[in-house]
């Protein structure tokens, strides 16, 4: 008789890894990590994910008020803004809250002073907004005034001049905000005339209603910004206290007065210290304290991967501001294409994600060497050479600071299925998640949300099945020879797990390096038993089904040689209830063959 021997592979707290050596990798890498997220000790089956809401198109970016409780959520698609902080139904769309719209694609920031606290959003294309903790305003170059409409029957147009047909008023439309179907607020620029009520107004192509003011029109708001329209605006950030912009296609930046959300804007042009020509991305506050502070250094990063630091405080006097250098890295993913650990920025570009105090201390090629990316730099340069012009969506990047976790969502599709990357931030180990169809994210309130294709809206990290549906997570460690060059004849697989209730799992071990062949089917919607490879479907098993003690180790049989082997494992969750599983480790029992 053989002697059976025994391996253990620790949890996968390296995470999944893509480069390096497939002979030598460290057993506490994984090759695959599908729905786990990368622990200190192993890895935890992700959480599920429940419908939020339903708006009228894909959301394309995300903004939020954080002031209050619950903070002020909005998703904004291509032409519309809905407020879905509390939404009535996770299934029917709402009335929009701004309509009208040229573009979804938003960057807002939060940004308070004596009046206030604010939040300021520009998309490159409308005109920007700005909330004042109770209603969404257009943020244009001249006092906002309000114009009440009812009985709608043609929509009016954002920029068309709206004219009453009794009193002969006219406006331009800066914004519409409509409150159902048929009645809303017209938001309108220097108002030529006297509206009247109940007339009928009109845009002069389309729009047509009958005017609703009791009592007249009422002035909006008088904050504006001059100087520049900030329909032009495409990105922005505070530094030292102040608002900063970009203006979209130019290598300009303007910014306003010291605790400001409006008046009058200055302008930077950097065209004559960026060599390698192109449009300036965005920009962003680079803290050299984990804090804000006099160190604080404003960085501002083109789409030729050219970044600009500056040092100082006051951006209009020569012997206070001043340009430390400018460096080189790979092409930002896009203008939302960055993001801060503590005080550390770091950009996300096509050679990888880098930091910016990486970026300054070293070449390119060194600093993609101690990328955070670099553990999954082989599958990162595959999705980033796929991402162009004509993808669905540019690689949405989320950041999750209390939980310690980076989603990257991949315009490409894996086996067919939506895959985002998520790193666990605190260890730099990376993960895939299946089956979420990431089109946007924003964490508010501590909580992850995210839009997907056809205009759903999911709460993600939540219960125990992806919106009713079972998800499987599927962990293959890296492979081994088992330290002897022997064929090895695996017979059992065991998977060490701590969790506060019951789990059942699949095993098969793969041999020399032939992964290809695991692609898990969609789990049955059953109660599973336990399943050996070979006499069960792989994915027909259902978290929850037996009741081990925590720490527990369970055995399964199962059948393979080869001279390098792996032990696969897969965990299907399919419950109301989060899952609560940690994998610590997975054992091997195998025979020993004959040498090579």
């Amino acid at each position: 008789m053989r002697e059976t021997h025994e391996i253990v592979w620790p949890g996968p707290a390296r995470g999944w890894v893509t480069t390096g050596n497939v002979a030598t990798s460290p057993l506490d890498a994984a090759d695959r990590l599908d729905n786990f997220f990368p622990t200190a000790e192993g890895a935890e089956l992700r959480h599920g994910s429940e419908k939020h809401a339903t708006l009228g198109a894909t959301c394309a970016r995300f903004m939020a008020h954080r002031y209050g409780s619950p903070q002020t959520l909005y998703g904004c698609t291509a032409a519309d803004i809905y407020d879905i902080t509390t939404p009535a139904s996770t299934t029917t769309t709402p009335t929009a809250t701004m309509t009208g719209l040229g573009s979804g694609d938003w960057a807002h920031i939060q940004f308070g002073n004596a009046a206030g606290t604010f939040m300021i959003g520009v998309n490159g294309t409308d005109w920007g907004v700005f909330h004042d903790g109770t209603d969404l305003e257009p943020l244009c170059d001249e006092t906002i005034y309000n114009l009440g409409y009812d009985a709608l029957t043609a929509a009016f147009a954002v920029g068309g001049t709206v004219t009453g047909g009794t009193s002969a008023a006219t406006a331009e439309i800066m914004a519409i905000m409509p409150t159902s179907a048929t009645a809303g607020t017209l938001k309108l620029g220097a108002i030529t005339g006297t509206f009247q009520d109940n007339e009928t107004i009109t845009d002069g192509a389309t729009g047509s209603a009958t005017s609703n003011i009791p009592t007249g029109t009422s002035t909006a708001h008088t904050t504006a910004i001059t100087g520049v329209e900030t329909k032009a605006l495409s990105q922005v950030w505070v530094w030292k206290q102040r608002a900063f912009f970009v203006e979209g296609g130019t290598q300009s930046i303007w910014y306003l007065p010291v605790d400001s959300i409006g008046g009058a804007a200055s302008e930077i042009n950097l065209g004559s210290i960026f060599n390698l020509g192109g449009n300036v991305l965005f920009g962003a506050n680079w803290s050299l304290d984990s804090g804000e502070g006099l160190d604080d250094k404003l960085v501002v990063v083109t789409d030729q991967g050219e970044v600009a630091v500056y040092g100082g405080t006051d951006p209009a006097s020569a012997s206070t501001f001043t340009l430390d250098g400018v460096y080189r890295t790979g092409d930002p993913v896009d203008k939302h294409g960055f993001f801060s650990v503590g005080g550390e920025l770091m950009i996300v570009t096509r050679d990888g994600i880098v930091a910016m105090s990486q970026l300054i201390a070293r070449d390119r090629a060194s600093t993609l060497r101690s990328a955070m990316s670099a553990p999954i730099e082989d599958v990162w340069q595959t999705v980033m050479s796929s991402t162009n012009a004509s993808a669905a969506f540019p690689p949405v990047v989320a950041y999750w600071p209390t939980k310690g976790r980076l989603y990257v969502a991949s315009p490409v599709e894996f086996e067919s299925k939506a895959a985002s990357f998520v790193a666990n931030t605190r260890t730099g180990a990376w993960a895939r998640y299946v089956g979420w169809d990431i089109r946007s994210a924003i964490i508010v309130d501590d909580l992850l949300y995210f839009g997907a294709d056809g205009g759903v809206v999911y709460q993600g990290e939540t219960s125990g099945a992806d919106d009713g549906s079972a998800y499987t997570g599927v962990y293959i460690p890296k492979f081994s020879d088992c330290g002897t060059p022997h064929i090895k004849v695996a017979n059992h697989v065991a998977i060490v797990s701590r969790t506060a209730a019951g789990m059942t799992f699949a095993a098969k071990v793969l041999r020399d390096f032939q992964t290809a062949e695991i692609v898990a089917p969609q789990p049955i919607a059953a109660a599973g038993t336990s399943s050996v490879w070979g006499t069960a479907v792989w994915g027909a098993f259902i978290w929850g089904q037996e009741l081990p003690e925590v720490g527990s180790t369970k055995w399964k049989s199962v059948g393979a040689n080869g001279h390098y082997l792996s032990p696969a494992i897969a965990i299907t969750a399919n419950q109301v209830a989060a899952p609560d599983v940690d994998v610590t480790a997975v054992k091997m029992r195998f025979e020993v063959g004959r040498a090579f």
